[in-house]
Parts: C-alpha cells; structure tokens; sequence
C-alpha cells in the first residue's frame, strides 16, 4: 500500500489519531484502498480470493536450529517494525516468557505512551494484535 496510495497515506499521518482531520483522511485513503486492494493495479493482501494466494510471498528455511516460530499480525509485528522499541529476538524472548499474551500487552504499553499517534503515526491508537507461537 506503502507504494499504491503514498500521498494519502502521509496525509492521514499528519493529523494525531481521534482528530477531525484524521478521521477524514483515513476516510479517503480506506476508499481508495477498496479500489485498489487485491487488483493487478494495486497490491495484494490475504483474502478469501483464490486469486490473492497467487501473489502469497512466500520462502523456506531449514529447520536445523529452529526451536520456535511465530506469526504476528502487523498490529503486533509493529513493536519492531514501526516502533523500534523491541528486536526480533526480544520478541521471542518475551514469547517464551509469557507467551502471546505478555507479548501484545506489551504492544499496547508501547502504544498507551502516544495514544495520539504523534510519536508514531498511524490509523488508529491500536491495531489488531493476533500471535501464533509454536516451540517444540
């Protein structure tokens, strides 16, 4: 999307969350997101389309050494990606401490210091937060 709608995108990142002017342009850019999403012109995302699988990014590693793996909604990935507050390997420490649990409150901790999205914008105070945690 980063690349499909960047005008409209910074434009919602102006305004701290829960103002008028944000609510406005999230409006624009969700409409513009529906026009595009899971197109040949836009980007693809996961869906019930058969036609989204076809554009999956998808890889293997070896699993020699591998002793966990997690998928991580964006709502929980964002602690490394967008906030810079936690490594990958700090994830998974938090993981096998506490689980998924301690892992999204931590999130929301993070979140709860910028509730209006000043200090990372974004859509909205807090995104979906799902993990899957697998050890063996």
């Amino acid at each position: 999307m980063d690349e499909v709608l960047p005008d409209l995108r910074a434009e919602v990142e102006q305004h701290e969350t829960h103002t008028q002017g944000h609510r406005e342009a999230l409006q624009r850019l969700v409409l513009a997101q529906r026009q595009v999403r899971n197109t040949s012109e836009g980007y693809w995302v996961a869906s019930s389309s058969p036609e989204a699988a076809q554009h999956a990014l998808t890889g293997t590693t070896p699993l020699e050494g591998i002793r966990s793996a997690a998928v991580l909604s964006d709502g929980v990935s964002r602690l490394v990606t967008e906030y810079g507050m936690a490594t990958w390997t700090d994830v998974f420490v938090m993981l096998q401490a506490g689980g998924p649990r301690e892992l999204i409150e931590t999130v929301r901790k993070v979140e709860a210091t910028d509730p209006t999205g000043v200090r990372w914008p974004r859509y909205k105070s807090g995104d979906d937060a799902a993990v899957a945690y697998c050890r063996w």
